[in-house]
């Protein structure tokens, strides 16, 4: 444990009050984290080929997944989508107009044939 965290638990009585502050120590650390992980989804892989570029977004998802802070399926299908290059402008027009749900599998799929 950090010498901050036993700092600030210093001069508490109760288990009750100890928790609390274990709470919101990890707490805070787990949103600046999420918050780390989804900048990380923002940041543009344009330079990568794309099979790259998919590993990328789908370790960082994961990532999302693991410290239980997971997105949503559409999200994940518009972070690929928003880090295609415009040589990919046509695949993105067909493939979001579809008529049935896409999946993360379906588009990675098409994108790697």
């Amino acid at each position: 444990m950090s010498m901050t965290i036993l700092m600030k638990m210093v001069g508490l009585n109760t288990s009750s009050q100890i928790w609390k502050t274990l709470k919101n120590y990890f707490g805070s650390h787990n949103r600046a984290q999420i918050n780390k992980i989804k900048v990380q989804l923002k940041t543009p892989k344009n330079n990568q080929n794309i099979h790259t570029c998919l590993l990328e977004i789908k370790k960082t998802v994961d990532s999302l997944v693991v410290i239980e802070a997971p997105i949503s399926i559409e999200e994940h299908i518009k972070v690929m989508v928003d880090n295609l290059s415009n040589d990919y402008n046509s695949f993105v027009t067909v493939v979001m107009s579809r008529l049935n749900p896409n999946t993360v599998e379906d588009i990675e799929a098409l994108l790697l044939a």
